[in-house]
């Protein structure tokens, strides 16, 4: 069985590119702007996440949406806004696979301390975003904690081979299958043409046919000012036509390249059908290993094991830790509000990394792979949770977790 080609190598992998603007015109006001916005959604400086902190827990309204559909659970969001697009969304289509009927959505606003004082959403699950320490104030009966956002990062090896053994087996399979037919072979371009090229006819399409009207994503602008700035796009090539990009970020140090926006040529799906994506992750992290990056980061997921993506990424052995940015302070709480089978059957389908309480270590809290059960429901353990550094799962007894609601008689199977 024939390796891949080696990724070729670039000149711009020793040195970040120079500060630009599109056309080489000198960056002006909204240059300025995306660099800004950027800094505040993604800075890892502790002046800037206390910033964010602060702002983020200001409010003392925040808004909260209840989404039902048919026979599945009614599940609640409120608190960070970011939450309505990351998680609720998120629940919505883990919820669909079994609920029928079609989706309806009701929205308000409430309080952090209308929760505290017993006035809850109506919905059998409500999931609460918010700071780390304003959820110190609310109550944990039938309740579980996790972060708000997880990161998948890659400790890169020195060589191929090594990389090798910690990926997959049947992805490396697949991957040297498909690279025989489509000779692969990455290229780096950091060039305002190529970006301009990436987004237009690889990115925008790529999330506009993936994701329709929920699509979210950087704006050309942060894109080309902030990322690409203090980044690099990589193209994966078949016959020397660019099929699929990544645009990556570089950290201070210059030791971690974080994937930012990804996408495939006109958004087909074919692209997708002979592997040309996952390409994209494999090549990148062998030219990681050629050039001598430290680490590769995948970026953030939300920290439910059942994520399609989280399951994917997960192949290639990366370790699990929070964001560097203002997500690090952030978290859900899932309360249970309703026993019923369709909420059991919701909880069961859905292990999440829960944080366990006290003290953390040195590298954050601890997080564990939750996994729930009941007499009639075994636990999901086809959802794999395994990664370097996440310790063996926890399995959360429901009758014993339910127990708090003092569930009337007759509901529970």
């Amino acid at each position: 069985m024939s390796a891949a080609p080696a990724p070729t190598k670039s000149p711009r992998a020793a040195t970040p590119p120079p500060p630009r603007a599109a056309g080489g015109a000198a960056p002006g006001p909204a240059a300025a702007r995306a660099r800004l916005a950027y800094a505040w959604n993604n800075s890892p400086g502790p002046g800037w996440r206390t910033l964010r902190g602060l702002y983020d827990s200001a409010p003392r309204t925040v808004p909260v949406t209840v989404s039902r559909a048919g026979s599945g659970p009614a599940i609640a969001y409120l608190g960070l806004p970011q939450g309505e697009a990351n998680i609720l969304q998120l629940l919505e289509h883990q919820r669909s696979r079994t609920a029928d009927g079609p989706l309806r959505r009701e929205s308000g606003r409430t309080s952090l301390r209308d929760l505290a004082a017993g006035h809850w959403p109506d919905a059998d699950i409500v999931v609460v975003g918010a700071q780390a320490r304003q959820l110190e104030r609310l109550p944990t009966a039938a309740a579980l904690t996790a972060p708000f956002r997880v990161h998948l990062v890659v400790d890169v090896p020195p060589c191929a081979e090594e990389l090798d053994r910690r990926t997959s087996r049947r992805e490396r399979w697949e991957f040297r299958r498909n690279q025989r037919e489509h000779d692969w072979v990455l290229e780096e371009d950091a060039s305002p043409e190529a970006f301009d090229f990436f987004y237009r006819t690889m990115h925008a399409p790529t999330m506009r046919r993936r994701h329709g009207d929920r699509s979210r994503s950087e704006n050309p602008a942060v894109a080309r000012h902030a990322i690409l700035r203090q980044g690099t796009l990589m193209f994966v090539t078949s016959g020397g036509v660019r099929v699929a990009g990544v645009l990556c970020h570089w950290s201070r140090d210059r030791r971690t390249l974080t994937t930012r926006l990804l996408g495939v040529r006109d958004g087909a799906q074919k692209h997708y059908d002979e592997g040309a994506f996952k390409a994209v992750y494999h090549l990148l992290l062998r030219w990681a290993a050629e050039n001598r990056v430290e680490h590769v980061d995948f970026f953030g997921t939300e920290a439910f094991l059942s994520k399609g993506i989280f399951q994917w990424k997960r192949k290639f052995g990366p370790r699990v830790t929070l964001p560097p940015n203002h997500f690090s302070d952030k978290r859900i709480r899932l309360y249970v509000r309703r026993d019923t089978p369709p909420t059991r059957d919701f909880l069961v389908a859905n292990p999440l990394l829960g944080i366990e309480p006290g003290p953390h270590g040195p590298h954050g809290p601890l997080l564990v792979p939750t996994y729930f059960t009941d007499s009639t429901r075994p636990p999901r353990s086809d959802i794999s949770a395994r990664c370097p550094g996440l310790p063996e799962p926890r399995l959360v007894d429901l009758d014993a977790f339910l127990a708090p609601l003092a569930t009337p008689p007759g509901t529970r199977t």
